[in-house]
C-alpha cells in the first residue's frame, strides 16, 4: 500500500552519512513472508555534515492527506490485521530490522532491534527509528530504506495512524 510521506531522511553518524528524499512522494507498507515493511526508495545522499544526533530514520506522515484512514481500514482488512483502538497517542515498537541500502558505495547500513516512535506532532504522524547502527559492504541495487515489523507492531502502528486520522485534526 502507498502511504502518502511529506518527509523522509536518515543520517549515520559512522560512516557520516546523510539521506534525503525530495516529497512529494510516498512510501510503501506491505507484509512479505508474515513480516511487515515500511520501505522508502528513492533517496539521495545529501549534502552536508554527518548528524550530530543519534543515527536513525525520520519520516513524516500527513495525517489530513485523501483518505488515508479508510486506505488504511481496507490495508488492515486485506492484511487481517486487529484494530483495536490505541492506548496513547504515542507508540513506541521493538523493530525487527532497520536498514538502508546505498549501492554506489555498496553499503549496507543496519540496526537489528531498534525502536520505531511515532507521535503525532500537529497534522503530521512523525515516525523515528532510532537504534546501534552497523555497517557492511555488500552489493545492492537501490538507495533505500526499510523497517521490518512484526504483525502485532503493524497493527499497533495503523490502528494509531487510522485513529489520529480519523479524529478529524
Amino acid at each position: 500500500m502507498l502511504i502518502p510521506c511529506s518527509r523522509a531522511e536518515a543520517g549515520f553518524a559512522d560512516p557520516g552519512i546523510r539521506l534525503a528524499w525530495s516529497p512529494p512522494g510516498c512510501m510503501v507498507w506491505d507484509e512479505h513472508g508474515g513480516t511487515y515493511v515500511l520501505r522508502v526508495e528513492n533517496l539521495q545522499v545529501a549534502a552536508g555534515a554527518a548528524p550530530e544526533q543519534p543515527s536513525g530514520f525520520h519520516l513524516e506522515i500527513p495525517l489530513t492527506s485523501g483518505n488515508l484512514g479508510r486506505d488504511l481500514e481496507e490495508f488492515a482488512a486485506q492484511q487481517q490485521l486487529p484494530l483495536a483502538p490505541p492506548a496513547a497517542l504515542e507508540l513506541a515498537e521493538p523493530v525487527i530490522l532497520a536498514a538502508c541500502h546505498l549501492p554506489g558505495q555498496n553499503l549496507f547500513i543496519f540496526a537489528e532491534e531498534p525502536t520505531l516512535t511515532a507521535r503525532r506532532r500537529g497534522e503530521i504522524l512523525e515516525i523515528a527509528v532510532s537504534g546501534v547502527f552497523k555497517t557492511r559492504r555488500v552489493p545492492c541495487q537501490a538507495t533505500d530504506l526499510v523497517v521490518h515489523l512484526t504483525r502485532a507492531a503493524m497493527a499497533r502502528l495503523v490502528a494509531l495512524v487510522v485513529s489520529l486520522a480519523r479524529a478529524g485534526l
